[in-house]
């Protein structure tokens, strides 16, 4: 039951509160009229009849409080119409501003932010609608910044998505002059780019430039420089972006006072790396949010061109660097066929001739004791042939000539195992025979790791995995030595580890990469990966 009065309650009060302000305050005016009429009518009847019975018969007082009765009532229904028509005309004044205020919100929610709230009156409700409008500024404003702030994100993520997508730079370079034409709605433009070598700027991209002004803008020759290819003109202060008249538009035919474009610096690390040019036929100078915009823009590019600019030159080093190794290599190489020529040659046919002569005067000879040493100096003689032998087969591997990568490295693995007690297992799973400039590197880091490890790891055993995957070769060196810490092989204390270095060399010389893997006690992994050529197709491991 109570919670039935309690609904009930709700239900007459929000009744009372849905009634329109107008009705609220007329109610407001009239019942005090008409409590105020009934109250008097009531004491007319009551009282006033007791006060009259003193001087008046009962007759004639019962007719006096009738006709009394009846012009209180009309009296107070005259004053409660009377007040209808004050209440209302003042509820006009009171609420008129009131419904403008509303009418100006429904307005401005329905996109129209130019609508503003009528100061109707210097009282409450004016100082409301001056607030009102206040806050709407303050929302246009807020609104404006943000538009701003969605214009700088917009341009300065199609430069990122363009950078992400590893686009070439001068591909960059035209999506960042795409989106400022489009975002400041100008007509055309261009860009330098800085070559400090030559100290002058060359053409790197242009959008819509008109067929009539083009080899004006697009020629890079002397006459008629724009001030921002001028050498002396280009050291710009950081983040300056300036309004210039160019002399080649002027030129093209243009008049002087519409031949200006906005230049904005591509600067990073205290390093000029070009210009961006806007044609901007305006005499207005550029607003804040603009400049703004173009400042951001220019941050991010001029990071962009100069990570580019060094990606560049890093590869050009690489590529000087892998050149130079290469010309080392193949004079190593040449050296080394040289020698071993030489040695096969030379060496190798003289020793012969003396140890036919050493046999021919041991033939001769009568004294034993002397015959003896003959005999022993044939021994060395032949010894030293011997030797010579190997060292020329090491220098220059005839085998690998004549029978492939493959074979080589069977004859290499066999030649050492005869020198030593290690045994040396190999896998040879190659699918074709390999170009000879490969062959010799990937021989070369075989002959390399082998010795390596004769030297160094005091093992009993190697593997030699040699497998083609797809259009990858793959070669695993393998021992169960004694293995170390690879973290003290990095040169220190005057020890340059060179063996590991040329096979690193020997490996990235051929577009491949060299990993190792060790640990004390554990032997050692080397794995070598090099692309085949002229095999296309991934490999089952990419």
């Amino acid at each position: 039951m109570k919670s039935f009065f309690i609904r009930v309650r709700d239900s007459i009060g929000h009744l009372i509160l849905s009634v329109p302000v107008r009705w609220k305050i007329i109610g407001i005016g009239i019942l005090p009229v008409i409590i105020l009429g009934f109250s008097l009518n009531y004491w007319v009847i009551t009282g006033l009849s007791n006060w009259l019975s003193y001087l008046l018969t009962d007759i004639r007082v019962e007719a006096a409080m009738s006709a009394g009765s009846r012009s209180v009532i009309f009296v107070t229904f005259l004053a409660a119409a009377f007040s209808v028509l004050i209440l209302t005309l003042l509820v006009h004044i009171l609420t008129r501003p009131i419904l403008a205020l509303i009418n100006t919100a429904e307005s401005v929610a329905a996109g129209k932010t130019d609508t503003r709230a009528k100061i109707w009156a210097q009282d409450e409700i004016g100082a409301l609608a001056i607030s009102f409008n206040q806050m709407i500024d303050k929302l246009i404003a807020i609104q404006d910044d943000l538009t701003q702030s969605n214009r700088q994100l917009e341009a300065i993520n199609q430069i990122a998505l363009a950078v992400d997508q590893e686009v070439e730079i001068h591909d960059v370079l035209f999506i960042t002059l795409e989106n400022l034409l489009d975002l400041l709605n100008l007509d055309f433009g261009w860009v330098y780019l800085y070559d400090p070598e030559v100290h002058k700027h060359h053409l790197a991209s242009w959008k819509n430039v008109p067929e009539f002004i083009q080899e004006f803008i697009l020629s890079v020759e002397e006459r008629d420089l724009c001030p921002s290819q001028i050498p002396a003109e280009v050291k710009y202060a950081p983040n300056q972006i300036q309004i210039q008249n160019c002399p080649r538009l002027e030129s093209a035919g243009i008049e002087q006072a519409q031949s200006s474009h906005i230049s904005i610096p591509i600067e990073a690390r205290e390093i000029h790396f070009g210009v961006i040019n806007l044609y901007y036929p305006h005499p207005d100078d550029l607003d804040r949010e603009t400049l703004a915009l173009l400042e951001a823009i220019q941050t991010k590019i001029s990071e962009v061109v100069a990570n580019a600019w060094l990606e560049i030159k890093l590869r050009e080093k690489e590529a000087a660097r892998a050149l130079l190794l290469q010309s080392l290599v193949t004079a190593q190489e040449d050296e080394r066929a040289h020698l071993a020529r030489e040695l096969h040659d030379q060496a190798g046919q003289s020793l012969t001739s003396l140890l036919i002569q050493l046999k021919a005067m041991e033939n001769l000879c009568e004294d034993e004791a002397l015959e003896g040493n003959l005999h022993k100096m044939q021994d060395v003689v032949a010894e030293t042939i011997n030797r010579i032998r190997d060292l020329s087969y090491q220098l220059r591997p005839p085998s690998l000539e004549e029978f492939g990568f493959g074979t080589a490295v069977h004859a290499l693995a066999e030649e050492m195992t005869d020198q030593t007690d290690i045994k040396i297992r190999i896998k040879d799973k190659l699918q074709q025979e390999i170009s000879p400039d490969l062959a010799l590197v990937l021989y070369r880091i075989v002959q390399e790791g082998l010795t390596n490890i004769i030297r160094h790891a005091q093992a009993n055993q190697v593997t030699i995995d040699l497998v083609q995957n797809g259009n990858l070769l793959h070669l695993v060196i393998e021992d169960d030595g004694k293995g170390f810490d690879p973290a003290q092989i990095l040169p220190e204390e005057g020890k340059r580890h060179l063996g590991l270095i040329s096979m690193h060399e020997r490996a990235e010389l051929i577009g491949g990469n060299m990993e190792m893997y060790s640990a004390p006690g554990e032997g050692t992994t080397i794995k070598v990966q090099v692309p085949l050529p002229g095999i296309g197709g991934p490999s089952d491991g990419e």
